[in-house]
């Protein structure tokens, strides 16, 4: 789908090839193939709709964004399966909200748009999931599993409910945690950055039952 795709009345999608360009409609559209988001890192991909996924996206590079030019704002929802496969980095600029899984299997995948998550995210090892200039909400249902690297950079990691951070590595390196209620660190938290510039803030009780290596 390289050119734009633009629907006026409530639509399905059953999977395609979207590369660059805009998708829009006036209404939610609802994916239910499987749709691929192609590309390169420099590739623009402009969401002016609600996306509901209930089958199967694969991310492999870009960046999906709103168009603030026309003050539309997007919102991706997955409650099916959301994959990132490939070795380049892939932003999602605009809210994403997650009920069903994330398989980060290849690069890394970075949330700078907001949203919830009472789903799952896999990290494979050697692999990456980056929260970054926003606020992310996860849920006490909310879980992040594998041995791969969870970053909060410049971003607000919310926990909504008693959460935690389990085995996998995670680096904290600007932002904020926040919580009413308890964040636990069971795993290899990294408290890194630059000591000059990369402030971190802590809004929330913070337990540690695993390891804190603090560097700066």
């Amino acid at each position: 789908m390289a050119n734009n795709f633009v629907w006026v009345n409530a639509t399905t999608l059953n999977g395609t090839l979207w590369d660059n360009g805009t998708l829009s409609s006036a209404r939610p559209i609802t994916q239910t193939g499987t749709l691929t988001i192609g590309g390169s890192y420099y590739d623009y991909k402009y969401l002016n709709a609600q996306l509901n996924n209930t089958g199967t996206i694969e991310f492999q590079a870009g960046r999906i964004v709103d168009d603030y030019d026309n003050n539309i704002i997007g919102t991706l929802n997955n409650s099916g399966t959301f994959k990132k496969t490939t070795a380049d980095t892939a932003t999602i600029r605009v809210a994403f909200n997650n009920t069903g899984t994330v398989n980060v299997e290849a690069g890394t995948l970075v949330l700078s748009g907001g949203g919830v998550s009472s789903g799952t995210f896999n990290i494979t090892s050697g692999k990456q999931l980056e929260i970054n200039d926003s606020v992310y909400t996860f849920t006490n249902a909310a879980r992040i599993n594998g041995s791969g690297k969870f970053m909060i950079s410049g971003g607000t990691l919310k926990a909504d409910g008693n959460w935690t951070l389990t085995s996998l590595a995670t680096n904290w390196f600007g932002g904020t945690f926040e919580s009413a209620n308890i964040i636990t660190n069971s795993g290899y938290l990294t408290i890194g950055g630059d000591y000059y510039y990369d402030d971190k803030y802590l809004n929330a009780q913070l337990n540690n039952t695993g390891t804190i290596e603090f560097q700066a």
